[in-house]
């Protein structure tokens, strides 16, 4: 089954983060190894959610990934400059869907989905969305 474009553009996206090919990203074909991309994909959430204020260092809320697929879409090489763009899919009771795309200049290299959980550092548990959370995420959200 061949491979939605969705996601694929660069005006798909509302937040961009900047990111790079490390030579140590490549497999030995002298391509970037897929681990890479979820490296890539880590990079540009967590500058998005440091941007929205999601997340802080000692912040008692913070956010657990409870889910991350990756679809590959093209070869990546050696070097490299990369943008991370990011939009919010969904968002749930105590958890929010980002939609994340991987790009090299104008061509999309992969896109990936990651759904994450608000989570309580001190008790350790799912707690739900509140109303400036939900602010805070809308202006991302799309379609």
């Amino acid at each position: 089954m061949p491979l939605s474009t969705e996601g694929t553009r660069p005006e798909d996206y509302r937040y961009w983060a900047d990111e790079r090919v490390r030579f140590y990203d490549l497999d030995l074909m002298g391509h970037v190894n897929n681990v890479a991309y979820t490296i890539y994909a880590e990079s540009g959430r967590a500058a998005f959610l440091r941007h929205i204020g999601f997340w802080t260092e000692t912040g008692r809320r913070q956010n657990v990934i409870a889910r991350l697929e990756i679809d590959y879409r093209q070869e990546l090489k050696y070097p490299n400059e990369l943008k991370v763009g990011l939009r919010v899919l969904k968002i749930g009771g105590s958890s929010f869907t980002l939609g994340i795309g991987i790009f090299a200049g104008a061509v999309c290299v992969a896109t990936a989905q990651a759904t994450l959980v608000r989570f309580d550092a001190e008790t350790r548990k799912a707690i739900a969305l509140d109303a400036a959370d939900r602010a805070l995420l809308a202006p991302y959200q799309v379609g």
